[in-house]
């Protein structure tokens, strides 16, 4: 029988830290501190989008570990560099650090990640990797809970001490992050593993060549689905920047009700993940990625209508902030099984430029936003959300075809 404490080794609980901290604490912490400390709203973005920037460290840091033999340096090294360049936020108050240590903080974050999944994917039978990786993104993802109802705590002025404990919880992670992480040669050979596109390791594998290939894509399918998943990703980017000031300021939710709010809709998405599989197996990618669309745009279309005086608006925010937040599964299943289907390239290259094109997005996005919502205000980071989902859905609905494609052709096979 297959016990589950066989598929958990203790290094797993970095995985957790590394959830608490970045996908926590700190997206609830981080704008409050530097929008208090700085007086200045594009700041936020611009901090936000320094951190996005750090994570296209991964393909290059996934590479390196494979190439070097280096995984152990990278793992616990990454774990170092997010708890300090965490501990650091709160110690300055000028752009630039934050930038730097925003960059610091990316990259750490990356090195986890990937180093992570390949410690799995790299060192054990491809038989096992999906309940190991399974094991690694629910801690991740617990720790991603448990973040949020902490920062619930500290957003009342106290989001110094906050992401202090946050950067304080890398220190047990580093214990336990030493034992039981793989030792020797790894028993495939690097970049060997099969082309399964529901294994997140994919997405750290984009290579130079595959990059190269992207004329390929141009008049695809695949081509048109990646236009779609650039839309959206720019589309969201500003209200994942904003949302813990956007939500008090525009809605008069307390960052702390927001926090709350977050960790139970991140904790019932969970259950979504495995959903979401069930769903696309039956309907098709296609429809389960429109029908996420649909359910993002409701959310931000409830909230743009919130704008107005009405009452009980409060509590409809949150409703539409909650389907954002539960279109994510969805989303994630659906973009992964897509681009696996739709791809003339490969599907390792495929979820490389799935992965590449959602942070591409996601950085200008960010950046765009910092002047836009200082000279207009927070609904800006509304309709862009909005007009994200529209275009995404429009380019999806007219350029996709309307059946996945059971098996790849030889067309849609990397024959190289």
């Amino acid at each position: 029988m297959d016990h589950p404490q066989r598929r958990i080794a203790p290094w797993y609980v970095a995985s957790a830290s590394m959830g608490l901290i970045a996908s926590g604490l700190l997206p609830v912490l981080l704008p409050l501190l530097v929008a208090q400390t700085s007086h200045r709203l594009d700041f936020v973005a611009y901090v936000t989008g320094a951190y996005n920037l750090g994570l296209f460290s991964a393909p290059l840091l996934g590479s390196l570990a494979e190439r070097s033999q280096a995984y152990r340096t990278l793992f616990l090294g990454g774990l170092v560099v997010l708890g300090v360049a965490t501990a650091g936020l709160p110690l300055v108050s000028h752009l630039a650090p934050w930038l730097v240590l925003g960059i610091a903080v990316g990259i750490g974050t990356a090195a986890v990640t990937v180093v992570g999944n390949l410690l799995i994917v790299d060192f054990v039978p491809a038989v096992e990797w999906e309940p190991r990786l399974g094991w690694l993104q629910g801690l991740n993802g617990a720790g991603q809970v448990v973040g949020l109802l902490l920062a619930a705590v500290f957003t009342s002025g106290q989001m110094a001490l906050g992401i202090w404990v946050a950067a304080a919880t890398a220190l047990p992670a580093l214990v336990f992050g030493r034992i039981g992480l793989p030792v020797g040669e790894p028993s495939v050979q690097p970049h060997a593993s099969p082309g399964l596109g529901t294994l997140p390791h994919q997405a750290h594998r984009l290579r130079w060549a595959d990059v190269a290939r992207l004329p390929e894509v141009v008049g695809h399918a695949f081509g048109r689905f990646l236009l779609s998943w650039f839309a959206y990703n720019f589309g969201v980017a500003a209200f994942f920047a904003y949302f813990p000031l956007l939500m008090r300021r525009s809605f008069g939710i307390d960052p702390s009700l927001t926090a709350t709010a977050y960790a139970a809709f991140a904790a019932l998405g969970t259950v979504l993940f495995v959903l979401a599989g069930q769903w696309a197996g039956r309907f098709g990618d296609r429809l389960l990625y429109l029908v996420a669309l649909a359910v993002r745009l409701v959310g931000f279309v409830l909230l743009g209508l919130m704008l107005l005086p009405v009452p009980g608006r409060a509590g409809l925010a949150l409703l539409g902030f909650g389907l954002i937040v539960l279109a994510w599964p969805l989303l994630s299943v659906a973009g992964t099984g897509l681009a696996a289907r739709l791809t003339p390239i490969g599907e390792g290259a495929a979820i490389g430029l799935l992965s590449a094109t959602g942070a591409l997005a996601t950085v200008l996005g960010t950046v765009i936003a910092g002047p836009a919502v200082r000279a207009l205000g927070y609904p800006v980071a509304l309709y862009a959300g909005l007009l994200g989902m529209v275009v995404a859905a429009a380019i999806a609905r007219g350029g996709l075809p309307l059946r996945d494609p059971a098996e790849p052709t030889p067309d849609m096979r990397d024959t190289r």
